[in-house]
């Protein structure tokens, strides 16, 4: 009898010392450690080079291709698209690639560098973002900007205007310039989304704004980038691809293995120019490689440009010479050099022969404007 009376005793002492109650062992329980509150750096800007390489080769490039008359829609509603039929609907995807996948990521990883004084991670996160918004304005005109990326206080984003976004483009671009020094992309946060090349942030930041300045019909700044933008064929930015599930290239997925036939090239202009159908502007014969085209479908042959495991150009040598040659006529400058130097270029790439051209005026104009 006596025991039991200490053990009683034992145990109000111990309740009494060690206070506990039900909600001790419920709190926390509807937290999921495995739900991320932040990320670092370098896997954000890592989702936004994704975006950037999906936004650059699949849905909107294949559009693209179809109304610039480089592609033809064959089959489906691809058929429907290549009668300009087209809803606002069909682009709820790539805007919710853009803003959330794309925009938001690198904002974040903006964000997440100026925390840590990553100032590279800083500039790239800052050229990413001028790149996708670039876009948005290029393809769409008036989209929203200012108040696109704070959901909470802004869940309606206004409009704003194409001039005012691809000013905001530019503003993004030349801060990530500054930024990013001499940083190669493949050893700066580039990798493994983008090729390793010899291409650097800061010539794709001098091309892209090249790019959007001819957008906005100032040729002086496009000229003026352009000649400070990627300076050889090894400094192009290419999306990185490999025969592995996951990583093919996004025209051979589409074209191959889930939509065969709804893409080709039959009867398109530049199909017609290629095959001689439609005489060039300037001649241009031999053209052994074929690497465009095989027939008139697009070539996913091995070494085809769109193979299985071909690169896919975001920002090229070969671009941002020709909106150097285009911008230098308008503006009464030299556009011959770059123009030529384009096509000693492809003569190398294509193994075909490129006769220099000595045109002047709007000839010439319209011979850089075909290329």
């Amino acid at each position: 009898m006596k025991k039991l009376k200490i053990y009683k005793i034992l145990v109000i002492l111990f309740s009494l010392t060690i206070p506990f109650s039900c909600s001790d062992f419920t709190d926390g329980i509807n937290e999921n450690p495995n739900t991320f509150t932040s990320a670092p750096g370098d896997l954000l800007i890592g989702q936004a080079n994704l975006t950037v390489v999906k936004m650059s080769s699949s849905q909107i490039a294949r559009l693209c291709g179809i109304w610039t008359d480089q592609f033809t829609g064959a089959d489906r509603q691809f058929i429907t698209f290549d009668n300009y039929l087209t809803t606002s609907g069909d682009y709820d995807d790539d805007w919710n690639d853009i803003y959330v996948n794309g925009l938001t990521q690198a904002k974040l990883a903006e964000q997440e560098a100026v925390t840590s004084g990553d100032v590279i991670l800083e500039g790239v996160a800052q050229i990413v973002q001028g790149l996708m918004l670039g876009e948005l304005a290029s393809l769409w005109g008036d989209v929203p900007w200012t108040e696109a990326l704070d959901l909470v206080n802004y869940p309606d984003p206004a409009y704003d205007s194409q001039q005012a976004v691809l000013s905001a483009a530019q503003a993004l671009l030349s801060a990530g310039i500054t930024n990013v020094g001499n940083a190669t992309v493949s050893a700066a946060y580039g990798a493994p989304v983008f090729e390793d090349n010899d291409a650097k942030w800061m010539e794709i930041g001098h091309s892209l704004k090249a790019r959007y300045y001819l957008v906005a019909k100032d040729y002086q700044n496009a000229l003026t980038e352009a000649q400070n933008g990627i300076s050889s064929r090894s400094g192009d930015m290419l999306s990185a691809h490999s025969t592995a599930t996951g990583a093919k290239n996004l025209f051979y997925q589409f074209c191959v293995e889930q939509r065969f036939g709804y893409l080709t090239a039959d009867n398109s202009y530049l199909y017609n120019l290629v095959n001689g159908v439609t005489p060039r502007l300037l001649n241009t014969p031999g053209d052994a490689n074929r690497n465009y085209f095989d027939g008139s479908s697009l070539n996913t042959n091995a070494d085809g440009y769109f193979a299985i495991d071909a690169g896919f150009p975001i920002v090229s040598y070969f671009e941002t010479r020709l909106i150097e040659a285009e911008a230098a006529q308008r503006t009464g400058g030299d556009a011959l050099s770059p123009f030529n130097e384009v096509r000693d270029e492809l003569a190398l790439v294509y193994g075909g022969s490129f006769p220099h051209s000595s045109s002047t005026g709007a000839a010439l104009l319209t011979e850089i404007l075909e290329e």
